[in-house]
């Protein structure tokens, strides 16, 4: 006897049916929709050290980014059956088409369409990046329809093939009054308290579904379809008198027609097939959810689990938690809202004819007493309470990729802890634990494991401290899996992935992010193939502003880089001959740039004056101080460069006061056009005003031409201006202003004068309109408006 229990992904009442249903089938043999890959690795969901969520991840051997992940949750009804098959020693397989048959389809579908150019279908149903499809999952399919979503199309409007497929149950939930169908699923089936012939109700609907739509089935699912078929008799010639065959609500008729084996077999012959592998991975909460991408997701984990737990007044305990979350976070939400909420959600569900309330219900109520009407407050509920922090756990063990496995004991030797939620870490570089977990999290990063996230500078700023953010997210597996093909600790790997970006990069600004990182992560070997691939592509640079944008990182690495001296000795070896270089070819690349150019370039050479000074090398910053007052007297050079320069120049002390005064008088000059005036003093202010404060001759003669320009070209400068000065930090630009203000009278006025240079007649001031104005301002000032 063969039972087909047709359930939905990730459904807690499809979950509790599915057990009672075991409990009374006792069957010999279980059968489950997933990969028969990972057949051997089922046991380790019967091991009460496993703590979902956790996820099958089956990969191309060859190609581990052809991957698809299997999640499980506590309330996923898979796991419940395999579960109950490890409990009560009967045997299981799964059922689906393997994945090593189903990877080789995908690479003959690429290598087709690469080789015609053609497109692929956009109306055939996508399969979710997480390895399971939406539509031949147990449906409905849970990105359907959202809380938000609008209703489905009203049955006199006419529904394409696309929106059948996508959701046929919309036609079920209309029939029985429901005008949403994953309202009307919940309500019908994982809110429900009797599973009374639950299984052969889902059977029935199902079929009336396939048989009435007649929807076109995809091939891919077809073939499943098929293999499960040709599963199921094989096992019953195998000798399992009793089967209990568990898949996704929508497959469950296509499993029970009488299909002839022939036919099976045609549809299944000369399938590709490639070679993979299988691991078990942890798996979050988050990730079980609609808004992550998954395509058999749910809106809300935390919900179904409530659900799963069961028990008596679910309700009344779900908004209590609720009410526990809020009140951390400063929400009011007292006993007493907590009884009115309760009550308020049941009246809703009875005004919507619903047998108890369920979550749309429950959020209502809570927005309606708990944050009076404001639906802000509700977010805080969404990480703790309608999603879960939870991250799955796999029992120790279990084989694993060297690379993984040293970076499990890593982690240990480092008491790193991986968790679902942001961990925030603060290093002290000074510190051996603080330096060590430094290093580690800068391989992983090199790896593109990326665990941890840097939040602030550190180091390369010349501090002793560095802040990182941690965070396990699922598919750091599979990165894990990618990064193996380079070594197996995480030290090896690590520098065989930077030696091979090296060696594939030609982009200098790129090669020295990668030098740094490996300096960083106390890489030494590979720092020693990145540097001589930094050589290699500088001298084949003839672009000077290409080669200063390389110099600033790697001044700071070698001005506060931790690294072995003949590491720093090379990095000092590099700057020098890239700085060279620059001064030698800055010069004659400063003329004819265009506004834009000339900005990015400015901005190129400020950094590289500033890593120059960093570095506190003499004859390098001698040899620059000669490249800029040349600059400053290029007579074809931009103005911003020339002003830029200039600034230089008086900043190093080679350049005296009052000659920079004159400079500025000259760029200044009525001669000189506004626009190019404006350029010049941008130039020259970059980085920096407090030398219009401290040099009061200079702020004058600014001042002064300010005040002079007619009204037309007191508009065309205004903006420019604005961005010059908008870039100086609050304080700077007060004291500027409070300097203005100290200058003697009788110069420039602020204002701009018109462009007849006559005064314009001052403007009539009517007491009896701005009076009211004044005794408003007077009031909010606690002033007398007399």
């Amino acid at each position: 006897m063969t039972t087909v229990l047709g359930i939905r992904h990730h459904g807690p009442g499809c979950a509790r049916s599915l057990v009672r249903a075991l409990d009374f089938l006792q069957p010999d043999l279980v059968l489950i929709e997933g990969p028969p890959d990972a057949d051997e690795w089922m046991h380790v969901a019967g091991d009460e050290k496993a703590k979902p969520p956790v996820a099958l991840l089956v990969y191309d051997t060859a190609n581990p980014k052809q991957s698809s992940f299997y999640p499980f949750a506590e309330f996923s009804p898979e796991w419940q059956a395999m579960r109950w098959a490890v409990k009560h020693g009967v045997k299981m397989r799964f059922l689906d088409l393997p994945c090593a048959h189903r990877f080789g389809l995908e690479t003959e579908t690429e290598l087709a369409v690469a080789e015609t150019g053609a497109e692929t279908n956009t109306e055939s149903e996508p399969e979710s990046e997480l390895g399971q499809d939406d539509g031949g999952g147990a449906l409905p399919p849970d990105e359907a329809i959202s809380l938000d979503e609008n209703l489905p199309p009203p049955p006199e409007q006419a529904p394409t093939p696309r929106s059948f497929r996508h959701d046929p149950m919309q036609w079920l939930a209309r029939a029985d009054g429901y005008t949403d169908s994953e309202r009307w699923w919940n309500d019908r089936v994982e809110e429900r308290a009797d599973d009374t012939d639950f299984f052969e109700a889902i059977l029935t609907a199902m079929t009336a579904l396939r048989t009435e739509l007649a929807l076109p089935e995809a091939d891919l699912d077809l073939k499943r379809e098929a293999w499960m078929r040709r599963g199921i008799r094989e096992a019953e010639k195998a000798g399992a008198r009793n089967i209990a065959v568990v898949c996704g609500a929508w497959h469950a008729p296509a499993l029970l027609e009488p299909v002839k084996a022939s036919e099976d077999a045609a549809l299944l012959k000369g399938l590709p097939k490639t070679k993979v592998s299988v691991t078990w991975a942890p798996w979050s909460m988050e990730r079980l959810t609609v808004a992550s991408g998954y395509g058999a997701g749910v809106e809300s984990p935390g919900w179904y689990g409530h659900l799963w737990k069961g028990g008596a007044d679910l309700i009344t305990r779900w908004i209590i938690r609720a009410a526990r979350e809020l009140r951390k976070s400063d929400v009011g939400a007292s006993t007493a809202s907590v009884i009115e909420a309760v009550r308020l959600s049941t009246a809703l569900a009875g005004l919507r004819g619903r047998p108890r309330p369920g979550l749309p219900e429950t959020m209502e109520a809570m927005r309606a007493i708990f944050c009076h009407g404001d639906p802000a407050p509700l977010a805080l509920l969404r990480k703790k309470l309608l999603v879960g922090e939870k991250l799955g756990k796999l029992p120790d063990g279990l084989p694993l990729l060297p690379l993984h496995a040293d970076l499990q004991q890593q982690q240990k030797t480092l008491r790193l802890k991986q968790t679902a939620g942001d961990l925030n870490l603060e290093l002290d570089l000074r510190e051996p634990g603080g330096q060590a977990r430094s290093v580690f999290l800068h391989r992983l990063e090199a790896l593109r494991i990326r665990w941890g996230r840097k939040t602030s500078a550190g180091r390369s700023k010349g501090t002793f401290k560095e802040q990182w953010t941690l965070k396990w997210l699922p598919e750091l597996s599979l990165a894990i899996v990618d990064a193996s093909q380079f070594g197996n600790t995480v030290d090896a790997a690590a520098a065989g992935k930077l030696a091979h970006d090296a060696a594939m990069e030609q982009n200098l600004a790129a090669l020295v992010e990668l030098l740094e990182t490996g300096l960083l992560a106390e890489l030494p070997a590979a720092g020693q193939a990145i540097m001589a691939q930094v050589g290699t592509v500088a001298a084949g640079s003839g672009d000077p502003a290409e080669l200063m944008a390389a110099i600033p990182p790697l001044v700071r690495l070698a001005r506060y880089g931790n690294v072995r001296n003949s590491d720093l000795a090379q990095v000092r070896h590099i700057v020098t001959g890239l700085a060279a270089r620059v001064h030698a070819e800055l010069p004659p690349a400063v003329s004819g740039l265009n506004d834009d150019a000339a900005q990015t370039l400015a901005e190129r050479i400020s950094a590289h004056d500033a890593a120059l000074h960093l570095l506190e090398d003499g004859p390098l910053l001698a040899e620059w101080a000669a490249v800029t007052a040349l600059l400053m007297d290029h007579g074809t050079a931009h103005p911003r460069i020339r002003g830029l320069a200039t600034r230089i120049q008086r900043d190093a002390g080679t350049l005296n006061p009052a000659a920079c005064g004159l400079r500025l008088e000259f760029a200044l000059s009525p001669a000189q056009e506004p626009d190019k005036a404006v350029a010049w003093i941008s130039g020259f202010l970059t980085g920096s005003g407090t030398v219009l404060v401290h040099d009061i001759s200079l702020l004058s003669l600014l001042h002064d031409w300010l005040g002079g320009l007619t009204e037309e070209h007191f508009k065309q400068v205004l903006p420019l201006l604005r961005r010059t000065f908008g870039a100086f930090q609050g304080p700077e630009r007060a004291r500027i202003g409070a300097a203005v203000t100290q200058l003697p009278s009788g110069g420039g006025s602020a204002a701009a004068r018109p462009s007849s240079g006559q005064e314009q007649p001052a403007v009539p001031l009517d007491e009896a309109r701005s009076r009211p104005a004044v005794e408003t301002a007077a009031q909010l000032l606690g002033l007398s408006a007399s």
